[in-house]
């Protein structure tokens, strides 16, 4: 009954709303009177106002130098690969290098095969392992042996392919390598994978088709959840424990460890003045550019010239089954700081 009476007042009081016998006072601010000055009693204005958290006072301050600049924002392009799909080689190792993650690959590379009629036997997404069965036995599957130069007739054995997946050494890439390998006829079980090439040309023109096939049909592109841990951990890790010296953990061989430290100071514009391959150690001239182009050097060019011609060493030492990466410099102990931005550098270049 409670709700049948508000129901009823609050309906003609709209209707008496509409009808302007509720007048609007929405605007009545407008005609109001002024009123009098707010007036401070003394006894408040003199009074001290306080911040609740104040500031201490600094004694020791310093001003910037009159050429003092911002230090420019880190590259954001640095982390990206010139080229999204590069087949690189080292020593007898050949692999297709892809800017995307293991997981976005692996259904691409399953999709591959698929199309070329080729039927996967065996997969194994944690370790990032596939594997054909014997191939040539479709059209389209000799159309591909073809395409690599290679015919199932022509070999004594009939052939199959391997492929496997690994985080690449930058950051989000991806690692894909191949093997055309003969195999016996009728069943075969799954092969270890070989550190060794089988047939090395047919396994680049291989890598060249793939790479065609996956820069073509990014769009339809998809995630495999199953293939998300493929390869591991990160081969590249900045380790930069409290009290100790940091360092860049590479987990590769030593070829492999040389070769992307070497791609990293180009890549950074740190200039190499020496290197020893056998020691495992880079000289590095960083950080003197100002000094020798300044006009006050020329002063002093006998001095100067006598100067060594490296500030910096790079050390890559093996710990177990890794390197690390670590920074020294030559005429005093290095800082911090200093190790830091050589290593951060080097980290953001590394491939």
């Amino acid at each position: 009954m409670n709700l049948f009476r508000f129901s009823v007042v609050a309906l003609i009081s709209l209707m008496l709303a509409a009808c302007g016998i509720v007048r609007d006072r929405s605007n009545d601010y407008i005609n109001a009177e002024h009123g009098a000055p707010l007036k401070v009693p003394e006894w408040y204005q003199q009074s001290a106002i306080e911040p609740k958290h104040p500031i201490p006072p600094i004694d020791n301050r310093r001003g910037l130098p009159a050429k003092y600049q911002l230090p420019t924002p880190p590259d954001a392009t640095i982390a990206i690969l010139t080229e999204n799909y590069v087949v690189e080689s080292l020593d007898d190792q050949t692999w297709l290098l892809i800017n995307d993650a293991p997981g976005r690959i692996w259904p691409s590379l399953d999709r591959f095969w698929e199309e070329n009629g080729i039927v996967v036997k065996f997969e194994n997404p944690s370790l990032g392992l596939m594997q054909t069965e014997v191939v040539g036995s479709t059209l389209l599957s000799n159309q591909l042996l073809s395409r690599i130069d290679i015919r199932s007739s022509r070999t004594d054995k009939p052939l199959m392919f391997q492929a496997k997946l690994g985080q690449g050494v930058k950051r989000n890439t991806t690692e894909l390598q191949v093997r055309v390998l003969a195999t016996k006829k009728g069943g075969q079980a799954f092969k270890g994978w070989s550190g060794r090439p089988g047939n090395e040309d047919a396994e680049k023109k291989l890598l060249n088709i793939i790479s065609s096939y996956l820069e073509n049909n990014q769009s339809y592109r998809s995630y495999s959840l199953l293939a998300n841990d493929i390869g591991g951990n990160s081969k590249v890790a900045l380790i930069a424990d409290q009290g100790d010296q940091p360092y860049l953990n590479l987990d590769l061989s030593f070829e492999r460890a040389w070769s992307s430290v070497s791609k990293a100071l180009r890549g950074a514009k740190i200039k190499v003045a020496d290197l020893d391959r056998s020691q495992g150690v880079f000289y590095l001239d960083y950080g003197r550019e100002e000094e020798r182009s300044g006009w006050f050097s020329g002063l002093f060019s006998d001095k100067d010239s006598k100067r060594s011609e490296y500030n910096y060493r790079l050390q890559l030492d093996k710990v177990e089954e890794s390197y690390q990466l670590k920074v020294n410099k030559v005429d005093e102990e290095a800082k911090r700081v200093e190790e830091m931005e050589i290593l951060n550098l080097l980290l953001d270049n590394i491939s």
